[in-house]
């Protein structure tokens, strides 16, 4: 890479150096990493999602978990490797703009906003189900789940609007309690525990293979998602070189070890009988236990923490969609409007408006229709976690094909880091890709193949992207010149 592209990547665009069209903030390691661990809600999955991992793998569960971590270390390596050399606050669009190329590029951007946006009105009808469910055990009666769900929407965008270090007091306090609460339940039975089940039991990889693993790896992975988005922050974080490394390795780690923790707990807490109890009861599972182990006067006080760790979800993802749409905006990919940023909060009002308003009309239909809101949520997280998976499939072979094309002849370039890392997590990856594909059904539900169509959907917004890209390039080109934010010429 010679002087004139290496300047031209470490300069911001024109069209962010203006005082009014950068985000600007201070974040640092701890805060960045708390702020998109928020998105995975911890203390929701171990209480809500641990239990269908179990369904698949029974006492073997927290073997999954640990595979699931040491996998995405290793698609880590890559992906901070990439951003190092970027160095663009784009994320996935960025990434794969610069790796790959522009049409590539735009349609990854735009694929992932759409998957949030899915994730974002999924987590929402969550919060409403939840809260609905809260009111009706304190007082035997409730409102309609979406008037609870208007309260998160409306507490997001609000937060949204202001400037994210609000936002990351909020997700650090929420994140704080959310861990200890795992902490407490998963101390409490190794202490209590009556030792049915030998300790070594859990750890053991044979008694992941004797069930189904595939689909509690895949379960897995899921749980995990949010740490990618380490990147979109890069303006607003107080040293982005040394800072989005950390947060990304160090939010890997910690979920990985989190998990790991209070899976072993709860099939602890159950011993061998742990899948049969899974299977009857997967939502009562966590709550029993902790009633057991812990305090049962304390489930009700359960039950707001996992309302807090779901809108602890929908403001981290709320926040991630708005830069997404900040990005793009900022490109001329989107309206220009979208990369308003706020003169007192530095944040990207207009986009997290935008945000809240597409949010309401994907709602809306549904609640109009008197969709159920368990399945609701359940079908568009599935979609949405999918198409981001698959994303990530394309970031693993964006870093291998720069690496091909430029990297391997440039000095100081790791083989180790910038090849092999790579390689094996595109391997994983597109094998996770045909799984999801091949088996979307017990994702979603209903019969095989037949609500396929929900992700080749999502995953035909790739290919809108790519042909749009494609007519910024012949009718528009100074639009195209600018795609990705990397200033590359592909």
């Amino acid at each position: 890479m010679n002087t004139h592209q290496t300047a031209a990547l470490d300069t911001p665009p024109s069209s962010t150096t203006g005082g009014s069209t950068r985000l600007a903030g201070n974040m640092g390691s701890v805060s960045l990493a708390l702020t998109v661990l928020a998105f995975s809600a911890p203390l929701t999955v171990v209480a809500g999602y641990v239990p269908f991992s179990v369904i698949f793998c029974g006492v073997g569960t927290p073997v999954a978990y640990i595979g699931a971590g040491l996998l995405l270390l290793i698609f880590s390596v890559g992906f901070v490797t990439l951003n190092s050399i970027v160095k663009r606050p784009g994320d996935f669009y960025a990434f794969i703009s610069y790796g790959i190329g522009k049409s590539m590029g735009l349609g990854s951007g735009l694929l992932a906003a759409v998957c949030y946006f899915l994730l974002l009105a999924g987590v929402i009808s969550f919060f409403g189900v939840s809260f609905a469910n809260l009111m009706t055990q304190m007082n035997g009666s409730a409102l309609p789940w979406y008037f609870y769900s208007f309260f998160a929407w409306v507490a997001i965008g609000v937060l949204g609007y202001l400037h994210i270090e609000l936002s990351a007091k909020v997700l650090s306090f929420v994140m704080m309690l959310e861990i200890t609460v795992v902490l407490v339940f998963s101390v409490s039975v190794l202490i209590g525990s009556d030792g049915s089940l030998p300790a070594s039991a859990p750890l053991l990889p044979a008694n992941l293979w004797s069930n189904n693993p595939v689909f509690a790896f895949l379960f897995a992975i899921m749980m995990f998602l949010g740490f990618e988005a380490t990147a979109l922050y890069r303006d607003e974080l107080r040293d982005p070189d040394v800072t989005i490394p950390r947060a990304t390795y160090g939010s890997v780690i910690f979920m990985g070890a989190l998990y790991t923790f209070a899976t072993y707990a709860l099939i602890i807490a159950y011993g061998a009988n742990a899948a049969e109890v899974a299977t009857n009861d997967p939502a009562g599972m966590f709550p029993s236990a902790f009633g057991k182990f812990v305090n049962p006067r304390f489930n009700t006080v359960i039950s707001v923490l996992v309302l807090c760790s779901s809108f602890a979800s929908c403001l981290s993802t709320q926040n991630v969609l708005s830069r997404y749409l900040f990005n793009l905006g900022t490109d001329g990919a989107l309206p220009k409007f979208l990369n308003k940023v706020h003169g007192k909060h530095s944040s990207p009002y207009m986009s997290s408006i935008t945000t809240s308003i597409m949010t309401a009309v994907i709602l809306m239909p549904f609640i109009v229709g008197g969709a159920n809101p368990d399945l609701l949520f359940g079908r568009l997280a599935s979609v949405a976690s999918a198409g981001i998976i698959v994303l990530m499939t394309i970031v693993n072979l964006s870093s291998l094909y720069w690496y091909v094309r430029i990297g391997r002849r440039q000095e100081g370039i790791s083989f180790l880091k910038s090849c092999l890392c790579p390689l094996i997590s595109s391997i994983a990856f597109i094998w996770l890709s045909v799984l999801i594909a091949a088996n979307f059904e017990v994702l979603v539900g209903g019969a095989p193949g037949e609500h396929v169509w929900l992700l080749y959907s999502v995953l035909g917004v790739q290919f809108v992207g790519v042909a749009l890209a494609q007519y910024f390039k012949v009718a528009k080109p100074e639009i195209y010149a600018r795609l990705g934010r990397s200033h590359t010429a592909h």
